[in-house]
């Protein structure tokens, strides 16, 4: 999970790949930061590792796939580990508490 330290609050929508936007390091940097995923939209939808792949499935989270955790989201989630988020984890809490409790959940962590 995100160390409080690098959590901000984040109220949009939580992207294919279930990155909590607020403990993103690209939102959270001073100069020039990511709007997050409901702002941001144009790119989170040209993501062709999980958004254009669940588009095509016609589902919204990689945890909706009959294939997951597949090849690409073990790989991706384990780049990410470092800035403290496990996308495994992360779509796991999505597919129990909803993506509404699951931003509650990490922004009770934000500082």
């Amino acid at each position: 999970m995100i160390d409080k330290s690098t959590i901000k609050k984040y109220t949009g929508r939580i992207p294919a790949c279930g990155c909590f936007c607020g403990g993103c390091p690209v939102y959270n940097r001073d100069k020039n930061p990511c709007l997050g995923a409901e702002i941001n939209l144009e790119r989170c939808e040209k993501c062709t590792k999980f958004h254009l792949c669940c588009k095509d499935k016609k589902i919204n989270h990689c945890y909706e796939c009959d294939e997951f955790p597949c090849k690409k989201m073990k790989t991706f989630s384990k780049s990410w580990l470092k800035y403290g988020q496990d996308f495994i984890e992360n779509q796991e809490l999505l597919k129990r508490v909803g993506e509404i409790k699951f931003r509650e959940l990490y922004n009770k962590k934000a500082t």
